[in-house]
């Protein structure tokens, strides 16, 4: 029987040794997303000459906002873009809890999807994807604190959406090179 247990713990070294030396061999095909390409150009660099189109909805605008600064670093004024963004916006309202005594909305989840198309200077449209976030929101019974309320949670999901859409466009420039 200790032969046996012998055998089976050998077994498992050599298993542990072949996923060791599996992983060590697979390591090397890893490149940081924002690092330098194999062409010479970095991610971060395409991502800095893009310009984003203006929206005119409220959520439009913090979105943008985010994606400029995201993007270029904040630096955005003095660069030369090769690339434009334009984002379409949609957003919706769901009651989540309604207060059975008033019939009031008590909580309610803000929800917002952009469709964006990345496009070079020629019209050629060279990524097309969409990004969604949601957020929840309190409704109070102040009034100013409740479209604070509002206008936090639009600014939450613009965050994260803005964050969805610069880790595409990272991924589509790192997959170019």
């Amino acid at each position: 029987m200790s032969s046996f247990k012998g055998l089976s713990r050998a077994k498992n070294l050599f298993l542990t040794g072949l996923a060791i030396l599996g992983m060590m061999a697979t390591s090397a095909c890893v490149r940081p997303l924002y690092g330098p390409s194999a062409g010479g150009s970095a991610v971060q660099r395409e991502l800095a000459a893009i310009d984003v189109a203006p929206m005119k909805e409220e959520v439009g605008h913090y979105l943008r906002e985010e994606l400029l600064f995201n993007l270029s670093g904040g630096n955005y004024t003095s660069l030369e873009h090769k690339y434009k963004l334009v984002i379409t916006t949609s957003e919706s309202t769901v009651s989540a809890a309604v207060d059975t005594t008033s019939g009031r909305a008590d909580a309610a989840a803000l929800r917002l999807t952009a469709q964006f198309k990345l496009t070079d200077l020629n019209e050629k449209t060279l990524l097309e994807s969409s990004a969604f976030a949601t957020a929840s929101i309190d409704r109070l019974s102040q009034r100013f604190a409740a479209v604070r309320a509002q206008r936090d949670s639009r600014i939450r999901v613009a965050k994260d959406v803005a964050d969805q859409i610069q880790l595409s466009l990272a991924a589509y420039f790192s997959s170019r090179s």
